[in-house]
């Protein structure tokens, strides 16, 4: 027997969360349909700092990208977010500055529980371990084929948001970010492999594959992340005070743009290359937090520990590379600590594309009604930089839910 609902949103991570709270408490019928066998997709694995980027002349310095086009949307919904946040569970800590911008660390798993009693709560519901075999579209709205462990689920619904979480799980899409080279490590949800963008196509939307950019971090080829803790253990943060090498020993960027921005930089210069940091760099990244409220890590030594390829040379002159002077004063005296690294990929940027109201497109650019795309299945948000994850899931996702209740003629704006 075939199910109705006003809204399904396909995805239970922060962003699928906020639209489905959005869509319900704003009186849709929502479901909420989760590939994984549990909630949270990348935000119960990441550091919970909800941060964005200050204002839009800092977001052209950090990404100046041709695809950055919906940065905006994170820099103004910044304030309502953690507002809306913190209604479910205040921060735990005050402002702080993280990578580009500011923000506040949530305890991300007691913010899903919350949120996910508040869907609950106004009616809405959620079934994990569920695929999303077809989605087409059924007279005014869409038809979803859903397998659940129980069997099949077919799903007619007005509006779908997809919050999917991206393509980075998909080995064949990590290794284009390359160029085909090797498949880079995976640094985020291994459920989402693009679900959201291939159901969009089905539909006819057009999905940009030609933004490779991405959110992620350097990590020391050989290490092997078995749990998410790693991602945090393995990140070189601290790349932005180290000079970068390609293989011919080059360097190649501007390393004091950020770790982020030198996954980024590496990955489009073939995706391997050769990391250099003084013996002060060294001292200060294991002794002190990456951003308050992280924890103290030796990442070259846990990295040393689990398989990574790293070393220490006594000085610069013991070093297998020739470096100029500006290099050579970076690294210091001391000794020089070292790592082969690859870009580990977080989630891509390049997905579903939508209209400045956050309606998908089709291929000519026209609005798919009814199809809503949001956190890391919404395209374009970034391109060359980076201003925030979590913020984003949340102001899309709010939007999203916004606007597929509006569709059923339900009213979300009070939420």
């Amino acid at each position: 027997m075939t199910e109705d609902f006003d809204v399904v949103v396909l995805g239970a991570g922060l962003a699928g969360l906020s639209a489905a709270v959005t869509a319900a408490i704003g009186g849709a019928r929502t479901l909420v349909v989760e590939r994984a066998p549990v909630i949270g997709g990348s935000a119960a694995i990441s550091g919970g700092y909800v941060w964005a980027i200050e204002d839009e002349a800092a977001l052209r310095r950090e990404d100046p990208g041709r695809y950055q086009r919906h940065g905006m949307l994170v820099v103004d919904g910044y304030h309502d977010a953690i507002a809306w946040l913190s209604g479910f569970a205040p921060p735990l800590t005050g402002v702080e500055r993280a990578l580009a911008g500011r923000g506040h660390k949530f305890d991300l798993p007691v913010l899903l529980a919350h949120l996910t009693r508040a869907l609950t709560a106004a009616g809405g519901q959620v079934v994990v371990d569920a695929r999303t075999e077809e989605l087409t579209r059924e007279g005014g709205g869409y038809l979803a084929k859903i397998t659940t462990p129980a069997g099949p689920r077919p799903i007619t619904t007005r509006s779908v948001v997809l919050a999917t979480g991206g393509r980075q799980a998909d080995p064949d899409v990590r290794a284009g970010l390359v160029g085909g080279g090797f498949v880079p490590p995976l640094r985020g949800n291994p459920w989402s492999r693009g679900t959201g963008a291939a159901l969009a196509a089905g539909l006819g939307a057009s999905v940009n594959t030609a933004n490779t950019g991405f959110y992620g971090h350097l990590f020391a080829d050989g290490a092997e992340p078995l749990s998410p803790v790693d991602y945090i253990a393995f990140a070189l943060y601290h790349s932005d005070h180290g000079v970068l090498l390609d293989p011919a020993g080059h360097r190649f960027t501007d390393e004091t743009r950020g770790d982020h921005n030198n996954a980024m930089a590496l990955a489009a210069h073939g995706g391997r290359g050769l990391l250099l940091w003084s013996e002060a760099v060294q001292r200060a990244a294991a002794e002190t937090p990456f951003v308050p409220g992280s924890p103290r890590l030796d990442r070259w030594a846990f990295s040393r520990d689990r398989g990574g390829h790293v070393g220490v040379a006594d000085s610069v002159d013991a070093l297998p590379v020739s470096l100029d002077a500006e290099a050579r004063t970076r690294l210091g005296d001391g000794r020089v600590f070292h790592a082969d690294v690859v870009p580990a990929i977080t989630f891509t940027f390049g997905g579903v594309e939508a209209d400045t109201d956050g309606t998908a497109l089709d291929r000519t650019g026209t609005p798919i009604d009814g199809l809503y795309p949001a956190g890391a299945d919404l395209s374009d948000v970034y391109n060359e930089g980076y201003g925030g994850g979590l913020c984003l899931a949340v102001v899309s996702g709010r939007r999203a839910g916004r606007l597929a209740a509006r569709r059923t003629g339900k009213e979300a704006e009070r939420v």
